[in-house]
């Protein structure tokens, strides 16, 4: 199986194996100590801002965050299962995975949820961070 995705840290991604919400825009920024004053400072006139949400104190069992890169924390988008956020392409090559890409883009709509703990970067634009990876089924 072929899938794309846009990043600027492709192997972090694959390593990490999970997406944030927000494009990992709008995370917290501070230690884990810090992080976690916060949300115990969550009070129903008081939420917790993080990754394009606010955390009320009913909230804060069901969300879960993580560090996205030292010191950065995000609220993972785990919606759907575990995995990264990106695009399935219904091509059985990589040459025509390559041809898709370039003739169309991707989607940075919502996409799909895809376990890429076994994927393999087979194709970059390096220009425009996106990625062809491959999932051996």
């Amino acid at each position: 199986m072929f899938i794309v995705r846009q990043s600027e840290h492709i192997q972090e991604d694959i390593k990490r194996n999970w997406s944030s919400w927000n494009y990992g825009q709008e995370g917290f920024e501070g230690t884990e100590d810090e992080l976690n004053e916060c949300l115990e400072s969550i009070t129903d006139e008081n939420p917790f801002f993080i990754s394009g949400f606010e955390i009320w104190p009913d909230d804060v069992q069901s969300s879960e965050i993580k560090e996205l890169y030292d010191g950065y924390w995000v609220l993972v988008d785990n919606t759907r299962g575990n995995g990264l956020s990106c695009n399935t392409l219904e091509i059985e090559t990589l040459e025509e995975a390559i041809e898709e890409v370039k003739e169309n883009g991707i989607d940075l709509g919502d996409g799909e949820t895809v376990d890429c703990s076994n994927a393999k970067v087979v194709w970059s634009d390096e220009e425009d961070f996106i990625h062809i990876l491959e999932i051996e089924d």
